[in-house]
């Protein structure tokens, strides 16, 4: 039978993610980081002490010195128009406050200190605000260098353009992938690739038990606010620093040594002055359990205004439970885009933020079984994805999570900032959907894996494990002699395939086990530019042909 060749074009493209294991904090957005200028953020955790709440940022300095500092940040805006203000520590001593004069994600400096004074090896920066709001710092840089220091909000700008105008993100169908076996229960493993990974609006805030809050947002599309319960103090109080007494100033306009105007913190707050914290002694939150997530989360709608073409979601509950929520406003039109005003209390303003959703629907049975889920990062330390599981019957929150614990990062072979969850459903769930934790960086790609029961979760390690040695070289091989694999003369040219057989599907990994993208075919002769595989440079890969035989796996050197 004579052969047929066929062109493959960008259009067929299925990329995939780079999966690296390592270490990892508790909530980081990656930067990007030259040993020689920028430190290394090496740890990232939030805490309390009641009536203030933290976030520290771990770095590595290889020498002391006097390193520019600048912060990534989400500040408030105030009834009064004045915005919240972020108290900065270094190893624990105050250094100044930074005051922003506007709102949304921005690149500030602390007033009047543009460099800190750091030691060699680990310095703690920490960065405190008045509960219940906790500190939107995403990221900062540190840099013996002004400019390497500086953040470009260039990216931030351009996706408040596209959320302005609408723009709507390609939500891939399901890629047919069962590289996965199911487990005696008879429910496989779901596999979705490509999945958008979008900033949408969110904020974090410590309620307490008898609370009443009171959230709205205001659209132009239509959309929804997640409130979700994702952690708690410890019971144990043996760690807290001493109580912050209020006390009054020596004289007007004069405050004692170590006493901040707190009035310039939260114009709400009922007296003028107050010790600054001692950020010494902090007590860190524990993860909710899946029982608290299932049952201490929230989904409100938007609805229509009469007379307007706005969209305004309310948010009217008493919280039950002391501890961590995690507010989102997503768009509620799968791969849409809009801007939203969020109100959270009447207390806390966040104007033009932009809101998304890339959703999977994805049906994990409520069977007395744990189901895993996670994700599998696009771009190794930078990509940081927020999970949420959808279900209830209502599209509330069921499942949440930021960043994996180490024993599963490392057990399915996941980046360091890959979220993951494994919980017993009381419900069936509906779906699965991502955001980016990311606003410096908004817009991004990742895999989902999901639906793995613990019958299959040894099934599914060995494969990722396998991946990574062999670049997904599945059990079942075929002979090289009935494939053949003309490689790229350079970067700008394409793979000629031949075999006996259907190809079914090319993919291209790097030596990691990262596979970088690929191409579902149906011919016996592929002829696939390397663009068409993600190849963007020069370098070692493997190529993966699988047909109706199997697979085959080899490298090649791209020039």
């Amino acid at each position: 039978m004579r052969k047929k060749c066929l062109l493959m074009i960008a259009a067929g493209i299925v990329l995939a993610t780079a999966n690296v294991p390592t270490t990892a904090a508790q909530e980081v957005a990656g930067i990007e980081i030259s040993p020689t200028s920028v430190l290394p953020i090496t740890g990232v955790s939030e805490s309390t002490d009641g009536n203030y709440n933290f976030k520290s940022f771990e770095v590595e300095a290889s020498e002391a010195g006097s390193y520019y500092t600048e912060f990534w940040l989400l500040p408030s805006k105030y009834a009064n128009n004045s915005y919240s203000s972020f108290m900065i520590y270094v190893n624990d001593n105050y250094i100044g406050s930074i005051t922003p004069t506007v709102g949304n994600w921005q690149a500030v400096r602390v007033d009047g200190h543009e460099t800190f004074d750091m030691t060699e090896g680990t310095n703690v920066i920490t960065i405190a605000t008045l509960a219940p709001e906790f500190p939107e710092v995403e990221t900062l840089k540190v840099s013996l260098n002004d400019a390497d220091a500086t953040f470009s909000s260039e990216a931030y700008e351009e996706y408040l353009d596209d959320a302005a105008a609408g723009v709507t993100y390609d939500i891939p169908e399901d890629d047919g992938m069962t590289v996965y076996a199911s487990d005696a229960t008879g429910v496989g493993p779901a596999h979705f690739s490509n999945v958008p990974l979008n900033y949408t609006f969110y904020k974090t805030f410590s309620f307490t038990k008898g609370q009443e809050i009171f959230i709205t947002s205001s659209s132009s599309a239509a959309h929804k606010i997640d409130v979700v319960y994702y952690g708690s103090e410890p019971k144990s109080s043996g760690l807290i620093g001493p109580t912050n007494p209020i006390i009054t100033p020596i004289n007007s306009g004069i405050l004692n040594p170590g006493v901040i105007n707190l009035t310039s913190l939260n114009p709400l707050a009922e007296s003028s002055v107050i010790i600054r914290p001692y950020v010494k002694f902090r007590v860190l939150y524990t993860p909710a359990t899946s029982e608290e997530m299932q049952g201490l989360s929230w989904v409100f709608p938007s609805q229509k205004t009469l007379n307007s073409s706005m969209q305004v979601a309310t948010a009217k509950m008493r919280i039950t439970k002391s501890g961590q929520y995690l507010v989102r406003v997503r768009h509620a039109v799968n791969g849409g885009s809009a801007l939203a005003d969020v109100n959270v209390n009447g207390a806390y303003y966040y104007e033009n933020t932009p809101i998304t959703l890339s959703y999977k629907s994805c049906v994990i049975p409520a069977d007395g079984n744990y189901y895993a889920t996670f994700t599998c990062c696009n771009n190794f330390g930078t990509d940081d994805p927020y999970l949420f599981i959808h279900g209830a019957d209502v599209d509330k929150i069921v499942g949440f999570n930021d960043d994996a614990p180490s024993a599963q990062r490392e057990q399915y072979n996941l980046s360091t900032w890959d979220s993951y969850i494994s919980q017993k459903y009381f419900m069936k769930t509906s779906g699965i959907s991502v955001s980016n934790y990311s606003s410096s960086k908004p817009t991004s790609r990742c895999n989902i894996v999901a639906r793995i029961s613990e019958g299959a979760a040894q099934s599914v390690a060995k494969a990722r494990a396998k991946a990574a040695n062999t670049a997904g070289v599945t059990e079942m091989s075929i002979t090289d002699e009935s494939v053949q694999i003309a490689v790229p003369a350079n970067i700008n040219d394409s793979f000629s395939i031949n075999t006996t057989e259907i190809i079914h599907k090319v993919s291209i990994y790097g030596l990691a086990g990262n596979r970088i993208g690929s191409v579902n075919c149906n011919e016996s002769c592929a002829i696939i530019p390397t663009s068409s595989l993600n190849i963007n440079h020069p370098g070692i890969y493997v190529i993966s042909v699988e047909t109706s035989n199997g697979v085959i796996s080899k490298k090649v050197a791209i020039k």
